[in-house]
């Protein structure tokens, strides 16, 4: 059962209407494509104090997430602290985007997310860059769950002549991808393919789960993903489905990704996790990805235009 967890949640995001649906949420004041939940402190999760046990330990956190230069393959699950005040952070960066970028990625999302659109909350989640990275974290364990919401979807004004054709080709590629996905490790779940479709078009699609996802957590996430597409965006030549667990995407006016930044692992033995710091007797930074299962990023297309659905995470879906 998927249950949305992220109950509650206020979207707060900050989607200004033009062509090429830029923000300007960026922490630096830099026009950026970035899209946010704030939890609802009335219903959630709730506020941190300024100064506090758990502010320190969001931002030691944070800073180690954002600052590892260890890890190289874009996703990164972290720890800190005890009790009521521990936190959790998961940092993901598309399959295309190099260590160096990604970091700077999250970095960027980082100071968004708490100096300036979620200040205080002690849940967050945002997407920077045309989801060129993913940051979120909470006081409540986000590690291997299958979690769909919140989540915004995102289409095109622009319809395919041959519909039917072109929903069976999208289909076809989309489960292609998800199928190729989903066996991927605990360092990369992550698949993107070309089809040529009706009328010549080429259609792009890239689908992405978080690698510490199961191979059928990750199947469930993309398979109510790739439903969804028929419901809210049929026929469409371009569309965005994000949630924090997988997200999908496809569009006919441009390829969107660039090539893997991370060569497909080897399977070595799992390892217990290592702190990363040296922190205070009491606490440690924990790295959760402990099994050995394992951008050029590209500017957002003309094709697809702000007419967003954003999905208030007030409600529960059960498969």
């Amino acid at each position: 059962m998927a249950v949305l967890s992220l109950r509650s949640l206020s979207f707060v995001c900050c989607l200004l209407l033009i062509t090429n649906f830029t923000t300007q949420a960026s922490a630096d004041n830099s026009p950026q494509n970035f899209f946010y939940f704030c939890d609802d402190h009335n219903n959630g999760r709730g506020n941190y104090t300024v100064n506090s046990t758990y502010d320190t330990n969001l931002n030691t956190v944070l800073s180690t997430l954002t600052s590892n230069t260890e890890i190289d393959y874009g996703f990164y699950n972290f720890t800190y602290g005890e009790n009521t005040d521990k936190v959790y952070a998961i940092g993901l960066c598309r399959g295309d985007v190099k260590p160096d970028e990604c970091r700077n990625c999250l970095q960027h999302s980082r100071a968004n997310l708490t100096q300036q659109l979620c200040r205080n909350r002690k849940e967050a989640i945002g997407w920077y860059e045309d989801e060129k990275c993913m940051l979120r974290y909470s006081d409540r364990s986000i590690f291997n769950l299958n979690e769909i919401g919140p989540a915004y979807f995102m289409w095109s004004m622009l319809n395919a002549t041959q519909v039917d054709q072109f929903n069976k080709v999208v289909k076809d590629l989309l489960d292609g991808l998800k199928t190729k996905a989903k066996s991927g490790d605990s360092q990369s779940k992550y698949a993107t393919a070309s089809v040529s479709g009706p009328d010549n078009r080429t259609i792009y699609g890239l689908v992405q789960c978080t690698p510490n996802l199961s191979g059928p957590q990750c199947d469930d996430c993309l398979v109510q993903s790739i439903k969804e597409v028929s419901h809210c965006c049929n026929s469409r030549l371009g569309v965005r489905i994000v949630r924090p667990s997988c997200n999908l995407r496809f569009e006919t006016a441009s390829l969107f990704y660039g090539t893997p930044a991370y060569p497909p692992s080897p399977s070595p033995s799992p390892s217990p996790s290592q702190p990363l710091l040296m922190p205070p007797p009491s606490s440690t930074v924990t790295n959760n990805n402990s099994s050995g299962d394992k951008g050029n990023a590209s500017g957002p297309s003309v094709d697809i235009i702000p007419l967003l659905l954003l999905l208030l995470c007030s409600f529960f879906i059960s498969v």
